[in-house]
């Protein structure tokens, strides 16, 4: 009895048990089944009554907390709605402690493990593929692939909440991706598990393999993420071949001296932000190989320290020494360190930054070749630019030295002024920038070859210059004004690599774009759909395109079975005609063994000659090593080349030769291009004897010097060019065939004796007549 009266007393006092607290639906004045919509406006309106900086009542801010707290408890998600009306049933108070709600437990994981921290440095796609195409990164960038329901990113969190904290103010850009809501860009990024972490720099994408459980694997991963020769590491043997190559890259020189290996990440991070303006190195100054460096530069054995070198590589520009030397210190003295004291022109990004636009600046340009004989000249104009920081305090003024021969645009661009020299090399031009693209400048021209390599004539020709300028009331007001286009890029990739590359980046974007939308918008299985029509497709056409040749081979090989008379077609002989169109092709450009053979006619003998030559020629149709033409006289180009053909064979070159049309035609020329010599027939030439006694056309002697006359190439009558000289034949050595004016051949017999000649002609007994290049042929 005594159990079942505490027992009963203890269930009635739960069935009866109220909140003690106030019910929030009665704050606000609304009913318990009302909205989130009705108790976000029941809110607005209370509080536009009882703000405490609205109303003066005296228990305004009290009111004002019960309102908030009302509100809260309504609206919070995550806390069960401990107001609800109450019920005496015991199923209800039996279920609060073996229901699971699915939702709710993991709105109170979500509640626990907040995920604002990443949701704030997350990129989507586009910023994803923009830093895959970045090809020269300034930053090492991390992208961390996280999903909201991975446990195994859940228990990740902290360790990487730490590692985001201490690499970010370093350099390091850290970004996340929802892999849920960018799967395309995970797949990429070869993603396989949660949370996968990968590191891009200059278009190149690395993953990490190790676990998230320690922070000094993430740490080890971006150190070995970083360019291999980003900062090499020296010793006293090989840093004065580093040092003193900045004339080469027109960079300045940076050195890390640590007392210890590895090199410390921030340092390597600083250096990819600025190597394309500063080459760094590396000294572990605990090594006894780096003692001497460490004395020469005074540099102390237990801190970091950090040497800017420019020109002067024993005294160092910059000089900063701590035991932690912190990112703003670095970015600062690599900012006021950038180039050196005369940094060469090599870029448009030199350009711009030393000599900005739309600021009140002079530039000063020595123009000079890469040669160490102009060495002095520069080195004049730099050390007055180090002393012009004292001379003119309030003055902006950058100094600069071209190469003549890098940049010939840029300097042919400023020699077109009335007081410009004819030739720039060694004189110094002064300019300011009026825009991206327009300067004014003058030109200093110097009194002698070496008056800028003097440095006392230097310093007295600039500061009187500059000093009349800046006391003028147009002081950046200059003479001339000139459109200079942009500065070639010295270091810069080709314009074939750079079309290369940029249609590369084409190509993987659209190949990408295309991944992008067949995961995301569901057009896989289309896609493969079409893929298999298109191939079927194709092979169908290709079927077709085989059973129509098969069915061509078949016909033809029962034409030739049924025909065997017409088996070989013969092979067609064409006579081209010899002209300014034609004459690169038959004569000047043909393959080395081939020859050409021409011959001559005019409009009366053109028919009755072609036919004749057509039909003595026609056994060589199939020597691919010949071809045939001829030459109309009649035409006055192709009578000038002929003429001038003729004059570069004979030994006195000043002697003009006049073509009789008439006593020419019937001439048989063999050409030969690679060789330059040509071969002649004609029915009065020598060569054309059938005789025993010639003696000329045996020991292949020089034709007479009245040769002209003989050949008929003379505008003399036809009496004159039958004559003969005794004594020319006794002393030659030379017998003619037609020797008397009743020898005359008439145009139908002009090639009998063709034949026969083309015969010696491919023994190689025919004199060849040497020319020293071929006459060009007039239009």
């Amino acid at each position: 009895m005594k159990w079942r009266l505490i027992s009963t007393v203890l269930f009635a006092i739960v069935l009866t048990a109220q909140p003690a607290t106030q019910d929030p639906y009665a704050i606000l004045g609304i009913s318990k089944a009302a909205s989130l919509a009705e108790v976000k406006n029941a809110y607005r309106n209370l509080v536009k009554i009882w703000h405490p900086d609205k109303s003066n009542h005296p228990e305004a801010e009290t009111k004002f907390i019960e309102i908030t707290t009302a509100y809260e408890s309504l609206t919070n998600r995550d806390k069960p709605d401990s107001y609800a009306a109450p019920t005496n049933s015991f199923s209800s108070n039996f279920n609060q402690f073996f229901d699971f709600d699915m939702d709710n437990f993991f709105d109170n994981v979500h509640h626990r493990y907040t995920f604002e921290f990443f949701r704030k440095l997350q990129i989507n796609l586009d910023e994803f593929n923009s830093l895959m195409l970045t090809k020269n990164s300034k930053k090492l960038t991390l992208i961390l692939f996280y999903s909201e329901f991975s446990l195994a990113f859940l228990k990740a969190q902290s360790v990487l909440k730490k590692v985001i904290e201490d690499v970010v103010p370093i350099g390091v850009d850290f970004k996340t991706m929802n892999k849920d809501m960018e799967p395309s860009a995970f797949w990429r990024a070869k993603g396989v598990f949660i949370p996968h972490l990968v590191s891009i720099i200059d278009s190149n994408l690395i993953v990490y393999q190790e676990s998230f459980q320690s922070a000094d694997n993430i740490i080890n991963f971006i150190r070995k993420s970083l360019p291999v020769n980003l900062i090499p590491e020296f010793n006293d043997v090989t840093i004065d071949k580093f040092l003193n190559t900045w004339s080469t890259d027109n960079h300045v020189r940076a050195l890390v001296m640590q007392p210890g290996s590895p090199l410390r990440i921030r340092y390597a991070l600083i250096a990819l932000e600025y190597r394309n303006h500063i080459k760094f190195g590396f000294m572990n100054i605990g090594l006894y190989e780096c003692r001497s460096t460490r004395d020469r530069y005074k540099v102390p054995h237990d801190k970091d320290t950090l040497l800017i070198l420019k020109e002067n590589v024993r005294h160092p520009a910059a000089h900063l020494s701590m035991a932690y030397i912190p990112m703003v210190g670095l970015r600062d003295l690599m900012e006021s360190n950038k180039y050196l004291t005369l940094p060469r022109l090599s870029s448009q990004d030199v350009f711009d930054t030393l000599c900005p636009v739309g600021q009140k600046q002079f530039c000063l340009v020595l123009v000079s070749r890469n040669s160490p004989n102009h060495e002095a000249h520069r080195q004049s104009i730099r050390r007055f630019a180090q002393e012009a920081r004292s001379i003119y305090p309030d003055v902006r003024l950058a100094f600069m030295y071209v190469f003549r021969e890098r940049q010939p645009h840029f300097i042919n661009s400023l020699i077109q002024g009335s007081e410009s020299p004819s030739e720039p090399l060694l004189h110094i031009v002064l300019l300011t920038r009026l825009n991206k693209i327009m300067v004014s400048y003058k030109w200093l021209l110097g009194d002698d070859y070496n008056d800028w390599a003097n440095y006392d004539l230097t310093k007295e020709k600039l500061t009187g210059v500059l000093n009349a300028l800046l006391g003028s009331e147009a002081a950046w007001t200059l003479s001339n004004e000139a459109h200079i286009g942009v500065v070639l890029d010295e270091h810069g990739q080709s314009l074939l690599v750079r079309i290369a590359a940029r249609a590369q980046q084409h190509i993987i974007t659209m190949f990408y774009t295309m991944i992008d939308m067949t995961i995301n918008h569901g057009l896989f299985f289309v896609y493969i759909v079409f893929l298999m029509i298109g191939t079927m497709v194709v092979m169908y056409f290709v079927y077709i395109l085989v059973e129509n040749e098969i069915k061509e081979i078949n016909k033809k090989v029962d034409k030739t079975k049924t025909k065997p008379s017409q088996t070989n077609k013969q092979r067609e002989l064409k006579l081209h005609e010899l002209r300014a169109e034609t004459y690169n092709g038959l004569v000047r450009l043909i393959k080395p063994g081939c020859r050409t053979i021409i011959l001559l006619i005019d409009n009366s003998t053109a028919l009755l000659l072609a036919r004749q030559f057509y039909h003595t020629v026609w056994p060589y149709r199939k020597n691919k090593s010949l071809m045939f033409g001829y030459l109309n006289l009649d035409r006055s180009p192709s009578r000038d080349w002929y003429c001038e053909l003729l004059s570069l064979s004979l030994t006195d070159t000043n002697k003009s030769i006049h073509i009789n049309t008439r006593n020419c035609v019937g001439t048989v020329l063999s050409l030969c291009s690679l060789k330059k010599y040509f071969c002649m027939y004609h029915a009065k030439h020598p060569e054309s004897s059938r005789h025993k006694n010639d003696k000329w056309r045996r020991v292949g002697m020089k034709p007479p010097n009245n040769g002209g006359e003989f050949w008929g190439f003379n505008e003399e009558s036809d009496e004159d060019n039958y004559s003969f000289d005794e004594d020319e034949e006794s002393t030659a050595g030379f017998k003619p065939i037609l020797k008397d004016k009743e020898d005359e051949i008439r145009t139908e017999h002009l090639l009998d004796g063709l034949p026969m000649w083309l015969d010696r002609l491919f023994e190689g007994s025919t004199t060849r007549y040497q020319i020293n290049y071929w006459p060009d042929f007039k239009v």
